[in-house]
């Protein structure tokens, strides 16, 4: 009874395995499906895992004669299947009966109107034939967001204001297209715009108790006509009383989609009337904030995480891991459409040198052209930073942005 199963090991959830090896345990990869993308499943390092399954009924019966500790999700597409594989093998877990709650956009915003929690009043479109009914409570002057019900990050994400415009998003939707997760689009959602700060907020649950691993909030600027574009992610102190109310509610919404084990990636904003959950993930934060995290947070996500799944009891205290530096995600802007040249090594020197660099990711390559910048799908990159003084924090950080981005 050594092994973990972590379905779908891609994105942060290629980082469980390098420390479950670290307690003594093997780990298998299940592939849920065939057909998953190649960005994703480039991901897979195969070398840490005892076996590489590809998802079959058949499988319960391999895992069950192996013993298996516990089943693990490994980013967005392994959701529900985790949730079957723990029932199916009767371990601790997230029932599939509640699997959509956790994954799904319009079911998500169902389960906290139930539990009568703030939530975000969505109505789903599922073929074009229900876009004119739709239309009909569209307020002309309003602003909307029209998003898929089960992408990821902010692909398929439109603003619109007004019925044309949200006739037009539905219109030119990608309707039964698959999506960056390799999935067919469902339909999709349309909520009216909330406005205000933008939180994440990332939770661990321990058998329906839920401790606080982060709280981060992005800082957006105005850039090339767009309000949207993202500046920076720092991590805030859960300790601190004016976040009380925002984690309150976290730990509310985490119960109303049923999170029993593992973690829960969540956006909030909080809004004029209060906090309000945009949309959740039941798997780690994605890209590098778990190892920025490691560097900010004690204990920090990934352990908790691997505790959770374990069976091992919540950290003892307050709820919430101690905040030990102040950290920091700087995200690239271009001003205008241009060639990326790149940096040049002496400048990679230098940014590597400023006290607390964590790491930077260019999403496009030298040579290529970059557009202006004006939402996330059009960042060109970013870079990470930890420090113990928050103002040493700020120069700190434009001084590698400075270095690392001269478009």
């Amino acid at each position: 009874m050594n092994h973990i199963v972590i379905v779908d090991p891609f994105s942060t959830g290629k980082l469980y395995a390098p420390l479950l090896h670290a307690r003594g345990l093997n780990c298998i990869a299940i592939i849920s499906r065939p057909d998953l993308p190649l960005h994703f499943t480039q991901d897979l390092v195969p070398e840490h895992f005892t076996q590489v399954l590809a998802w079959s009924p058949e499988v319960v019966e391999t895992l069950d004669a192996l013993g298996v500790l516990a089943v693990i999700a490994g980013c967005e597409t392994a959701i529900h299947l985790t949730d079957r594989l723990t029932d199916h093998l009767g371990l601790r877990g997230n029932s599939p009966a509640t699997s959509d709650a956790r994954r799904n956009k319009y079911t998500m915003q169902q389960a906290l109107e139930r539990r009568a929690l703030p939530h975000i009043n969505t109505r789903q479109v599922t073929q074009p034939e229900q876009i004119l009914t739709v239309l009909e409570a569209v307020n002309d002057t309003g602003q909307y967001v029209v998003k898929p019900i089960n992408s990821a990050a902010t692909q398929g994400v439109v603003f619109a204001t007004g019925r044309s415009g949200v006739a037009q998003a539905l219109d030119s939707a990608r309707w039964q297209q698959k999506n960056d997760l390799g999935e067919t689009n469902l339909g999709f959602v349309l909520q009216p715009f909330i406005s205000g700060p933008e939180y994440v907020v990332d939770l661990v649950a321990f058998n329906g108790t839920y401790h606080v691993a982060s709280v981060c909030r992005y800082t957006k600027i105005k850039r090339n006509g767009s309000p949207f574009v993202y500046d920076s992610l720092d991590t805030l102190d859960p300790a601190a009383t004016d976040l009380a109310p925002l984690l309150d509610y976290a730990r509310k919404a985490a119960a109303a989609l049923d999170v029993n084990v593992g973690p829960l990636h969540m956006e909030i904003i909080w809004s004029a009337d209060g906090p309000v959950m945009i949309e959740a993930g039941a798997r780690l934060h994605g890209g590098i904030a778990p190892r920025l995290f490691q560097q900010v947070y004690q204990p920090d996500l990934l352990s908790l995480a691997i505790d959770s799944y374990l069976g091992r009891p919540a950290p003892s205290g307050p709820g919430y891991s101690r905040q030990t530096h102040h950290g920091r995600i700087g995200f690239f802007w271009a001003t205008r459409q241009a060639t990326f040249d790149g940096p040049g090594y002496e400048r990679m020197v230098s940014a590597g040198k400023v006290p607390g660099y964590g790491g930077h990711r260019y999403f496009v390559s030298p040579g290529s052209e970059v557009p202006a910048t004006i939402d996330f799908a059009t960042c060109p990159g970013l870079f990470w930073l930890s420090h113990d003084d928050a103002h040493q924090l700020d120069r700190n950080a434009e001084q590698i942005r400075t270095l690392l981005w001269n478009q």
